[in-house]
């Protein structure tokens, strides 16, 4: 067994030198991921979309590479050149997933399905086997893997998106048996946040109108939707060594909406 890292209680995330890669980089939390990680001193690399690579400028001090996560070929190709610029990976975040249509299942299109399920499933497990060899290259891997309180509590019209976000939710206990205890895997599962995805995600066409927060926020006991900076703490927390001793785990952040 590796030596144990180092818990710094001043501290939530990785340690400053830590190489960290994010996929959905240029998102409403994948900036303030990418943001809380490089100004505590870790090293960043940032994958996303072409369009949401050109819609929001990655920092300069992040190594930007060009993703589309529902293509094996793309996958490994930006995977490919991650590794000719680092040996390793101690942390990886994969933000990746978009919201298409509301339709009841009996009404659902076959191809509006199939879109949510790559964009969402498809996109994870492919980013998450090609972090893999990186992480275990470390001595002390941490994957996160971001799904949604839908993969857990159902809604009538969501049923394609919360049945990727469920899936997430079984891949993330899979990888985390396969790989201990090499690597730890754990997800984090948002309630609504107030970030571009409500209108179905970064650098994607605007393909529905605005959900109302404040008509959401009625029935969080917090009285809120959640925005970017309010998941930074448990990504980070969950890549750190703070959570040294959790694999396989969700952890629910939705101001109390869902609970067990």
């Amino acid at each position: 067994m590796s030596e144990l890292p180092a818990i710094d209680p001043s501290r939530l995330g990785p340690p400053p030198g830590a190489r960290v890669a994010v996929v959905g980089g240029c998102g409403g939390m994948g900036r303030a991921v990418v943001r809380a990680l490089l100004e505590t001193g870790v090293q960043v690399a940032l994958l996303d979309l072409p369009a949401s690579i050109a819609q929001h400028r990655p920092p300069a001090e992040a190594l930007v590479l060009a993703l589309d996560g529902s293509s094996d070929r793309e996958v490994d190709r930006a995977f490919g050149e991650l590794r000719g610029e680092w040996q390793a990976l101690d942390g990886f975040v994969d933000l990746a997933g978009f919201m298409k249509g509301f339709h009841p299942i009996a009404e659902m299109p076959v191809a509006v399905f199939d879109e949510v399920l790559n964009g969402n499933l498809r996109t994870q497990f492919l980013c998450a086997r090609a972090a893999l060899p990186l992480l275990h290259a470390s001595p002390h891997g941490s994957l996160v893997n971001v799904t949604s309180t839908l993969g857990l509590d159902v809604h009538g019209g969501y049923v394609h998106y919360a049945a990727a976000k469920a899936a997430i939710i079984a891949l993330t206990k899979g990888l985390a048996r396969e790989n201990a205890p090499r690597v730890r895997v754990n997800a984090v599962a948002p309630g609504l946040t107030d970030t571009a995805f409500l209108q179905g995600g970064t650098g994607r066409p605007q393909i529905f109108d605005r959900m109302d927060p404040t008509l959401y926020a009625k029935r969080v006991p917090l009285k809120r939707v959640a925005v970017a900076d309010d998941m930074v703490g448990p990504i980070l927390f969950m890549l750190g060594p703070a959570s040294r001793y959790m694999t396989g785990e969700t952890l629910i952040v939705d101001g109390g909406t869902y609970v067990q």
